[in-house]
């Protein structure tokens, strides 16, 4: 059951202070996520990092690194000369194999990876 579905719930049947005390603040952490991210996390290890830039496919390695680079999506695609729901696409796969939610993320946890998959200089 969703939360709205147990707000209704709750509300209807007189309940309602006990909603409060289920509802995480924006403050709180939640613990039982399962999506794994390192956003934040000082420094993945770099043989983590690696391994999982390892798993990128050979498209998906290309337009990570015009990513990091700084190109848009767009600029990307024309790069690669794909469309850019393709490009869309590929950004999607990139984003969930290597744990980030964001661009910016993927900069900040990654910049420092070169094409070999070794710590750039």
């Amino acid at each position: 059951m969703g939360l709205f579905e147990k707000l209704k719930k709750r509300t209807a049947s007189g309940q309602r202070q006990t909603v409060k005390k289920e509802i995480a603040s924006p403050h709180e952490t939640v613990e039982n996520s399962n999506r794994p991210s390192f956003a934040g996390t000082p420094g993945i290890a770099e043989e983590k990092k690696r391994e999982r830039i390892s798993q990128l496919t050979p498209r998906e390695y290309e337009l990570y690194l015009l990513l990091l680079e700084g190109y848009t999506l767009a600029e990307s695609a024309k790069q690669l000369s794909v469309k850019y729901s393709t490009v869309n696409t590929h950004m999607t796969g990139i984003y969930k194999k290597l744990g980030v939610r964001s661009r910016a993320e993927l900069i900040i946890n990654y910049r420092n990876i070169n094409e070999n998959g070794t710590r750039a200089l």
